[in-house]
């Protein structure tokens, strides 16, 4: 009887030992985000949007901000290396307040304008709440990967615009800065990334709202500074896109910074192990982009 008791209550306290982690660590997870749309009755897919917070230590805050937007040719993100990765890597190594954004898109049917919306709704929400992170509200950046880097390019050249149609109080504040990491640029035909144009803006797009979106056609002279990266080999999105991005930027005298790798490909963030080739610098961009920010502010 008494083995058979044994039997019975070392399974009962493995179940037991086992829902009281599930509940802790359930209740981790769900305080480990912020959700900027609430009650979103008009688009339930709103509800899917979320923003990741990894504040800065006092020890080593450096009272500025970095939204991290991965990639994913606006159908899927890249979470992790694009997201979570360089989010927790710009944290620990430089002091930043970091946040990571899951913005809709095109694989749920969302379409213009609602990734830019997103975008603006998580500044305004970092902007409002600066004093709980040691926050200056004018040192907010973003930097986007892929398309990503698209979203917060438009983001640098649109920052006067309130995309959210009056749903927040009023337009976030302008970009610190705007890293552009392997970016989708343009939505022209010769270069444009198709996946991404066809989920950002679907298939009946007009010419108009194809051109709006082509950023080398909008770059202005009081938009932030811009930091630029590119690789040759990249086999995903053509670095013409970066090259007529620089151009752009280069006749608006717009302060920036375009750093072209030959080997790096496309999708590492900042992990090194990502790239192919035997050349790993292109991981190290943060170095290059932690000088260029140094000097600049």
């Amino acid at each position: 009887m008494q083995k058979i008791l044994k039997r019975v209550f070392f399974p009962m306290k493995f179940v037991i030992t086992f829902f009281i982690l599930f509940f802790i660590l359930s209740n981790v997870l769900a305080q480990s985000y912020i959700r900027l749309w609430q009650k979103p009755l008009d688009d339930y897919r709103k509800s899917a949007v979320r923003l990741y917070a990894y504040p800065a230590p006092d020890s080593t805050n450096n009272h500025a901000a970095i939204i991290f937007c991965p990639g994913g040719s606006y159908c899927y993100l890249a979470k992790k290396n694009e997201g979570h990765d360089p989010a927790k890597f710009f944290r620990d190594h430089y002091g930043f307040n970091t946040f990571v954004l899951i913005y809709r898109r095109g694989m749920r049917g969302n379409r213009f304008p609602a990734q830019i919306q997103d975008l603006q709704m998580a500044m305004r929400y970092v902007a409002d709440h600066a004093n709980s992170y040691q926050l200056d509200t004018s040192k907010i950046g973003i930097c986007g990967f892929s398309a990503g880097g698209h979203l917060v390019g438009t983001a640098a050249e649109y920052f006067d615009t309130d995309f959210t149609g009056g749903m927040v109080r009023h337009i976030p504040p302008k970009p610190y800065f705007s890293i552009m990491m392997y970016p989708v640029v343009s939505m022209q035909e010769d270069i444009g990334h198709r996946m991404s144009r066809k989920n950002l803006l679907g298939t009946n797009y007009t010419e108009q709202r194809r051109d709006s979106m082509s950023l080398e056609r909008h770059v202005r002279r009081d938009m932030p500074p811009i930091y630029l990266i590119a690789c040759k080999d990249d086999p995903i999105v053509d670095y013409r896109n970066s090259e007529r991005m620089s151009d752009a930027l280069d006749a608006k005298n717009v302060p920036y910074s375009y750093e072209l790798y030959e080997v790096g490909g496309h999708g590492f963030g900042v992990n090194p192990s990502l790239i192919k080739a035997k050349n790993k610098d292109a991981a190290s961009w943060h170095e290059d982009f932690m000088l260029w920010f140094r000097k600049r502010f």
